[in-house]
C-alpha cells in the first residue's frame, strides 16, 4: 500500500479586529495561545526564545495577553520561563514524555472502564462516524496530521465523557496537551499512522461491546504501543534530554 504523504502546516499570524475593544483581553490571550501552542507543536526548536516584544509586535497585540498565553504554556510543558531571562521553548526530555504517559496510562485506562459501560447508541455511532472518518484521512496520499489526532481524540473523549467525572476528564485533556508534541514529533519522523489506525479500532470495537474490561485493557496497549514506539525516536531528535529538562 502506498505511504501517505505526512502535512503539516505552520500556523499563519491570526488576524485580530482592528477596532479597539473588540476583544477582551481573555478572547486575545486565547488567540495567541493557540497560535503559539499550534508553532511549537509544528517545530519550533526546543530553546528556541519566546521573546514578549517580538510576539507581540508579530502578531499586532500588547504584550499583557502574550505574557499571559506564555504562562498558560508553561503550564502546558511547552514553555520554559527562566525568570529574567525570559521564555523559551521547552526543551524536549523523554523522561518527561515516559512521565506524562505513565500518567496518561491510569487516567486513560479509568476514564476507559467507567466511560464503555455508559455509552449510548448515540455515542456509539459518533464513534463509528469517527472511527470511519480516520480510515478515510489515513487513506489519503496527504495525510493531515491535525485532523487526524483532532478526529481521533474526539472518539477517545466521546467515552471517556461517558464516564461522568469531570475531575478525571480535566486531568486527561490536560496531560494530552502535554504528550502531543512528542507525538506529533515521532509521527514526523516515521511512525505509521495506520498502526495507530489498528489500535483505534481495537478501542472502538472494546467500547462498541460496552466492555469495560477490554476497554480499559485497550486503552493502555495504546499508550504502551506509543511509548515503545516512540521513546526511540524521541532520544535521537535534536534538543533532547536523556532526564527532567
Amino acid at each position: 500500500m502506498e505511504e501517505s504523504a505526512l502535512v503539516i502546516t505552520r500556523p499563519a499570524p491570526p488576524r485580530l479586529p482592528q477596532a479597539p475593544g473588540v476583544l477582551s483581553i481573555a478572547s486575545v490571550t486565547e488567540v495567541v495561545y493557540q497560535h503559539l501552542r499550534l508553532r511549537i507543536l509544528s517545530g519550533m526548536t526546543p530553546g528556541q526564545p519566546l521573546r514578549l516584544n517580538d510576539v507581540a509586535a508579530e502578531l499586532g497585540v500588547s504584550t499583557t495577553p502574550v505574557r499571559m498565553a506564555i504562562e498558560r504554556l508553561a503550564g502546558d510543558g511547552l514553555v520554559l520561563q527562566a525568570g529574567r531571562k525570559g521564555a523559551c521553548v521547552a526543551p524536549l526530555s523523554l523522561s518527561d514524555f515516559q512521565d506524562i504517559y505513565a500518567v496518561r496510562r491510569g487516567l486513560e485506562g479509568t476514564a476507559a472502564r467507567l466511560g464503555a459501560g455508559a455509552l449510548t447508541d448515540s455515542d456509539i455511532s459518533r464513534m463509528r462516524l469517527g472511527l470511519r472518518r480516520l480510515d478515510q484521512i489515513a487513506a489519503s496520499h496527504k495525510l493531515q496530521l491535525d485532523v487526524y489526532l483532532e478526529v481521533e481524540w474526539e472518539m477517545h473523549e466521546t467515552c471517556y465523557r461517558a464516564a461522568a467525572h469531570q475531575r478525571l476528564l480535566r486531568e486527561i485533556q490536560a496531560y494530552r496537551r502535554q504528550a502531543e508534541r512528542y507525538f506529533r514529533l515521532a509521527l514526523h519522523e516515521g511512525v505509521n499512522v495506520r498502526d495507530d489506525l489498528e489500535h483505534q479500532h481495537h478501542f472502538f470495537d472494546a467500547c462498541a461491546e460496552r466492555d469495560p474490561d477490554r476497554a480499559e485493557t485497550v486503552a493502555q496497549l495504546l499508550l504502551d504501543w506509543t511509548v515503545e514506539r516512540v521513546a526511540p525516536l524521541i532520544r535521537n531528535l535534536p534538543g533532547t534530554q536523556e532526564g527532567p529538562g
